[in-house]
């Protein structure tokens, strides 16, 4: 018969929550134009976004524009806009690496599509 033993505490290891991560939202649009970016642009102000959003056609312009005036930003945070996307498949998530946004890849991506899909990303980081 062999025994184990074991010295110390029996408690579970008392582990932090992690830090709460502003979500990206993601934004996607048949046919809405635009370009794919490598970098994220600012947004925070109301002229910066009007600029940005004159890449869409009218009702993605209108949808991406509505999306960012619901995200609360916050005193030393930027929102920030990004193309992620342009192609037959919308990504579901995507995370922030300093001031890009990267989508997730696309678990079984469409070879053909009848229109392209464009899909922005909006995140809030500090300034």
């Amino acid at each position: 018969m062999t025994l184990l033993a074991g010295c110390g505490d029996d408690r579970a290891a008392e582990v932090s929550p992690p830090a709460e991560v502003d979500p990206v939202t993601l934004v996607s649009g048949t046919a809405g134009r635009g370009a794919e970016a490598t970098h994220a642009t600012d947004v925070s102000e109301d002229a910066a976004l009007a600029t940005y959003v004159e890449q869409f056609d009218d009702p993605f312009a209108a949808k991406v524009s509505a999306a960012a005036g619901r995200i609360d930003v916050g005193s030393g945070q930027v929102l920030l806009a990004q193309v992620v996307a342009i192609g037959c498949d919308a990504p579901t998530s995507a995370h922030v690496r300093g001031h890009v946004i990267v989508p997730a890849k696309v678990a079984s991506p469409l070879q053909e599509c009848f229109a392209p899909v464009t899909t922005v990303a909006l995140a809030v980081v500090p300034d």
